[in-house]
C-alpha cells in the first residue's frame, strides 16, 4: 500500500510563517526531504526518528538533482511512508512543485499540496513594500530571473513585460545587470524606484533602495547576495512610510 507525499511550502524564511497544517504534517512525517531555503529550525517539529534527506538546491550547486529528488519521493511514497517535501516559499511559485506533482501522479503515488507564503509577496512586505496599492499599483507581475538549464535569462521576454504596476523578480541576482538593462530597453524609466531585499523576514535581512538605473551599482556596494528579491515600481516609495521590520530586534529576540 502506497504512502503519501505532501508538497509543503515553508514560507520565506521566518519559521513562524509556516502554516498550521504544514507544522502538523511535519510532526507526523516519516521522511522529510528539505531544501536549503527551508529554515532548518522547522525540522524541530519533526519526530526524532524521522528520516531527513537534504536536497540542497543552492545556485549552481545542487546536493541532489531534480531527477534524484523525484526518484526519492516516488520510492519513499511507494514504500508506504508519509513523506514531506519541504520547499522554501510556495511549492507552486517557481518551486518546481508542479513538476514533482506530475512525477508522483505518473507513478500513482498519492500526494497533497500545502501552499506556503511566497517570498514574492512576503519579502517585500518585510521591507515595508506592498506589492499592490490602490491608486499606485493595481497589478503585480512575478517573474523568475533564473531558467533551468539556462546560463542567461533569455527565455523571459523582459522587454515585453508590462511597464506598469509592480514587478517582482525572484532569483535574479546572478543576471541582475542584464535584467535591468533589458527592462529599461523595454520602457521602464531609469528613475523608477527599485529595491533588492536579501534574506527577507530573517535576522540577516538587508536591503537597498535605488532608482532602477542605479540598482546594480547600489546592490554591489551593499553586497546583496542570494537569496534576494527584486521589486520595481512606485510601491517601493512606500517603504519610507511603512517599513516596520527591524532585523536587529528579531535577532535579539531569537537569542534568548
Amino acid at each position: 500500500m502506497f504512502g503519501k507525499v505532501f508538497l509543503i511550502g515553508a514560507g520565506p524564511g521566518d519559521p513562524e510563517l509556516l502554516t498550521v497544517k504544514g507544522a502538523r504534517l511535519l510532526q507526523a512525517a516519516d521522511v522529510i526531504v528539505y531544501d536549503r531555503l527551508a529554515n532548518a529550525d522547522l525540522l524541530d517539529y519533526c519526530r526524532p526518528d524521522a528520516e531527513f534527506i537534504y536536497a540542497g538546491k543552492a545556485p549552481q550547486k545542487h546536493r541532489l538533482s531534480q531527477d534524484e529528488i523525484n526518484k526519492i519521493l516516488v520510492e519513499k511514497g511507494q514504500a508506504g511512508f508519509q513523506v514531506v517535501r519541504l520547499k522554501g516559499g510556495d511549492p507552486f511559485v517557481f518551486g518546481r512543485g508542479g513538476e514533482e506533482a506530475q512525477v508522483l501522479h505518473a507513478a500513482g503515488v498519492p500526494f497533497e499540496v500545502v501552499p506556503g507564503i511566497s517570498s514574492a509577496i512576503a519579502v517585500p512586505a518585510y521591507a515595508g513594500i506592498p506589492v499592490t496599492q490602490r491608486h499606485v499599483a493595481p497589478m503585480v507581475t512575478i517573474v523568475t530571473g533564473h531558467q533551468a538549464h539556462d546560463r542567461d535569462p533569455v527565455n523571459v521576454p523582459w522587454e515585453e513585460l508590462p511597464v506598469q504596476g509592480t514587478l517582482v523578480i525572484l532569483m535574479g541576482v546572478r543576471h541582475l545587470e542584464n535584467i535591468l538593462d533589458r527592462l529599461q530597453a523595454g520602457g521602464w524609466p531609469a528613475n523608477t524606484p527599485a529595491a533588492m531585499i536579501e534574506n527577507g523576514s530573517l535576522p540577516g535581512q538587508k536591503q537597498v533602495v535605488a532608482p532602477l538605473g542605479q540598482l546594480a551599482t547600489a546592490a554591489r556596494e551593499r553586497d546583496i547576495r542570494p537569496p534576494a528579491v527584486i521589486v520595481v515600481g512606485e510601491v517601493v516609495r512606500l517603504q519610507q512610510e511603512i517599513a516596520w521590520f527591524d532585523p536587529l530586534s528579531l535577532a535579539n529576540h531569537l537569542s534568548f
